[in-house]
């Protein structure tokens, strides 16, 4: 209380309780009033003129997410079959995270296994041989027999983008002409649905099985496909439990990027710009289609109406007249003619399209579509008119997540398929590890590894590998994460390389000069013979 407050208590104690009286009730008022129309701390839950028609859900994520994925898969499906923009970007995320494949290197912990470093290359040289001559092999890795690794890889992801998630089966098929009895079954998230297409429940839900503690434990597989227009028999359900009962083996791999708690399914990548990307592929038809009728229908035929009434009526009605011939075109093409008639004349037709407006306005959704899908617009448009310094930027920030998306690959597919091919050689005793199946420290141990795949490029080479030079002088890389990162090549095949190169100019007497190739003589034999 102020001291104006004070004074009137003390002399006029009655019209100071009218005061307080008023103030509680102002007080009452205001606060009614937040309440009733959504005011508080924030301004954005508020129900003022812009916001009263904004209406909104506090659903959870399954129940926001699971009755809109039909419809977002096909929406998806199409827009990346039909549009620039969804192709574009889409293809643009997985050339640059996984190009032709990632490769792995093993790298098995030392310090854990108690092992030499020459023995843990040997190590790692067997396990990696045996797992790339499974993985380029379609017979071997995919249980369709079509994909090779690094095709699955690409398909995997793009599925995923696409429809959300994708699942991938891991069951052991013998099969002749293989070594290896694991198999990769790719599974379209359309057909992991509930069991005879029932509502979703508290126990199963978007095909997928969980227990009391909400814990995924199994997937249901329908089939035939949902959208198989060449299969006519009876839908069936397969369940399919996520790891073994008896050994805990993974079952299921379940590819996708949890974005809120106890998400059970994903939404396509480009849920968010859907409707955007439709509209603005709309528009670039309409502008195109302008542009080539202004293009094909350069002129056009003026005629008097009235002049047309008093040549009608003098012409004989039994003569045809050449625009009324029923080979004068009636549809547009490319140098087409029409008759007109006697006393009409050409009007030429400027050509007003595209439309200025249109470019800017293209460029500003492209911008915050690539914004949605982490793309800058240099990538998204592969559009570098920019300096060196803006376009480094843009490479540099779409490489984060790049390098993100190709992590999080690597820990839901490529890691556990890696794992799980390993563990299979050491059961067949091909390859020995020690206390595997004994500690799950050593059997970690074993199983480290290095994903490595494409490189960003380079915009000024002569820059970068000086950077890379200092940063490896330094002790800031090691020369094998300068080779992935410059090259995308593994440093150990670089020095296999460059060892193989020298014993062959050794053998033929060739010394490599600075600057240029030039063959040198090394022998006195050489020198003899080039003089003589």
């Amino acid at each position: 209380m102020g001291m104006l407050e004070n004074t009137i208590a003390y002399f006029a104690p009655v019209w100071a309780q009218k005061r307080d009286e008023a103030r509680m009730r102002l007080s009452l008022s205001a606060q009614t009033r937040g309440i009733f129309s959504g005011g508080g701390a924030y301004t954005g839950a508020s129900n003022n003129r812009t916001l009263k028609d904004w209406s909104t859900s506090s659903a959870d994520v399954n129940s926001a997410t699971l009755p809109d994925l039909p419809v977002l898969r096909d929406r998806s499906i199409h827009l990346y079959n039909n549009t620039a923009t969804a192709h574009g970007a889409i293809k643009t995320i997985n050339t640059n995270v996984i190009g032709t494949g990632l490769l792995v290197r093993s790298i098995p912990d030392t310090d854990v296994l108690g092992i030499t470093q020459e023995e843990a290359l040997e190590w790692a040289y067997k396990a990696e041989r045996e797992f790339e001559q499974w993985a380029e092999s379609p017979l071997s890795c995919d249980f369709a027999r079509q994909l090779c690794f690094a095709e699955i890889q690409r398909v995997a992801s793009i599925a995923q983008q696409l429809s959300g998630d994708v699942f991938v089966l891991m069951p052991h098929k013998p099969r002749k002409g293989t070594i290896y009895d694991l198999r990769l079954q790719l599974i379209d998230a359309a057909r992991v649905s509930n069991p005879n297409d029932k509502p979703d429940d508290e126990k199963i839900a978007g095909g997928i099985e969980h227990d009391e503690d909400k814990v995924p434990i199994a997937i249901h597989i329908r089939t035939p496909h949902p959208g198989d227009n060449l299969t006519y028999a009876a839908p069936r359900w397969d369940r399919v439990e996520l790891y073994g009962a008896k050994t805990g083996r993974r079952n299921v791999l379940h590819i996708m990027e949890h974005d809120r708690i106890s998400q059970l399914r994903a939404a396509p990548i480009l849920a968010p710009v859907i409707e955007q990307i439709r509209q603005i592929s709309k528009y670039t038809e309409a502008e195109l289609q302008a542009a080539v009728i202004n293009a094909v229908l350069a002129v056009f035929v003026k005629r008097d109406a009235e002049t047309d009434n008093i040549d009608s009526s003098i012409d004989d009605d039994d003569e045809e007249k050449p625009w009324e011939r029923a080979d004068n075109p009636q549809s547009l093409g490319s140098g087409t003619w029409i008759d007109g008639a006697p006393g009409e004349e050409l009007q030429i037709v400027n050509s007003a399209r595209p439309s200025n407006q249109f470019d800017p306005f293209f460029t500003a959704s492209m911008k915050q579509i690539g914004m949605a899908l982490e793309l800058p617009y240099e990538i998204l448009m592969k559009q570098f008119n920019s300096s060196y310094s803006a376009a480094r930027a843009a490479l540099m920030d779409a490489w984060k997540m790049f390098r993100a998306r190709r992590k999080w690959l690597v820990n839901k597919l490529c890691q556990p398929t890696y794992e799980e091919l390993i563990t299979e050689a050491i059961i067949k005793g091909r390859i020995r590890a020690p206390g595997f199946f004994d500690d799950l420290t050593i059997r970690r141990a074993y199983l480290k590894t290095q994903w490595v795949g494409p490189t960003p490029g380079q915009l000024d080479p002569g820059k970068e590998y000086d950077a890379a030079n200092k940063a490896v002088e330094y002790g800031f890389h090691t020369r094998t994460q300068a080779t992935a990162e410059l090259t995308g090549q593994d440093h150990d095949e670089v020095i296999k390389g460059l060892s193989r190169e020298q014993a062959l100019r050794e053998r033929y007497g060739v010394t490599l000069n600075t600057g240029m190739f030039q063959p040198v003589a090394t022998n006195d034999k050489q020198k003899t013979e080039e003089e003589i």
